[in-house]
């Protein structure tokens, strides 16, 4: 399922309501209508193929997309309403943005261009005149200077709230088990024997049994191991948590004691033994260990609830209509 991108983070980013994408051709009227401002076809459909970008959804295969698609084209109908309530507010609080912080933003916006001409026929094809576009930007950054406002009237966290939000989130404050091992593989590959599997597994037995001899793992590795990304360092693995490693690989390190090899354990990269070298037991990080990085994250999560706050507070008093149907995408969906 789509996490529906904020608001905050891509204002700015959809400046030109698009303009890495391709010019998408003339579509006559409007999308929609928020507070008596008319926005076109035009403007929303591009600012819809931007939203859409980094899902990385092949078009081609629209007919197994068509819900994903329409969810999305609705996501970006209802971010561009927000964009524009915001911009307003922005208006009506006499934001002030400087010809030099507007040049300074196009001059970032046209960059991927390698020809400026090719930037003012987007523009143009965007239905932007180059003074209407500069006043475009102009808002645009008004507009996140707006929720910039909004973030910064946010208070600073106490230690009360601090020490609250702590105790409800130790879930998250807690390091998992990790271990760090040594291995020795030697992968699955062609020996033209009858049973090249067997034969390599017969290849490990007096590796194994050197292993556990006292002969120097480390040492054994880099002489005998298939794994180039570890050898050179004796199999060192490095810690690692549950989730990382391939699952019969991991259930062994595991379920290992320090010092202990365990027997043969076959993985679809080969076979492998195992010698756990260093365990680390889950561990709950200490409040004092965390406390201003955790009030700089309690902070950042209170502004962007506040921005939300915000957008919320606005959509709900906003008028709005929207002219356009959202179901089916188009056929440049």
């Amino acid at each position: 399922m789509a996490t529906r991108l904020p608001l905050a983070a891509i204002l700015l980013g959809l400046l030109v309501a698009a303009a890495g994408a391709r010019a998408q051709g003339y579509i006559p009227g409007n999308a929609v209508r928020v507070n008596g401002v008319e926005i076109s076809n035009e403007r929303f459909n591009a600012f819809y193929q931007e939203y859409r970008r980094p899902y990385g959804i092949n078009v081609a295969g629209r007919g197994d997309h068509l819900d994903r698609l329409t969810k999305l084209r609705k996501e970006a109908m209802e971010l561009m309403i927000e964009q524009e309530l915001v911009r307003q507010a922005a208006e009506a609080s006499n934001i002030e943005v400087t010809d030099g912080e507007v040049d300074a933003a196009i001059a970032e916006i046209s960059e991927p261009f390698d020809d400026p001409a090719d930037f003012a026929r987007r523009v143009q094809s965007e239905g932007f005149t180059q003074e209407s576009y500069r006043e475009h930007v102009g808002r645009m950054i008004a507009a996140k200077r707006y929720l910039d406002r909004v973030r910064m009237g946010v208070g600073e966290v106490s230690d009360e709230d601090l020490e609250a939000y702590y105790r409800d989130n130790e879930h998250r404050l807690t390091l998992p088990e990790q271990v760090r091992v040594r291995h020795i593989l030697l992968t699955w590959k062609p020996l033209g024997t009858q049973d090249d599997r067997t034969a390599i597994r017969e290849q490990m037995v007096p590796i194994l049994e050197r292993a556990r001899d006292g002969e120097d793992f480390g040492a054994l590795a880099r002489e005998y191991s298939d794994d180039y990304a570890t050898k050179q360092n004796g199999g060192d693995t490095g810690l690692f948590r549950r989730g990382q490693m391939t699952p019969a690989f991991e259930e062994v390190a595991f379920a290992l004691q320090p010092g202990e090899i365990s027997d043969m354990v076959e993985t679809p990269f080969g076979v492998h033994i195992i010698r756990l070298e260093e365990r680390e037991e889950a561990r709950l990080l200490p409040l004092d260990e965390v406390r201003e990085p955790l009030r700089d994250h309690i902070r950042g999560e209170k502004m962007e609830a506040a921005v939300e706050q915000e957008t919320a507070r606005l959509r709900e008093q906003g008028e709005v209509e929207i002219l356009i149907p959202l179901e089916r995408p188009g056929t440049n969906s």
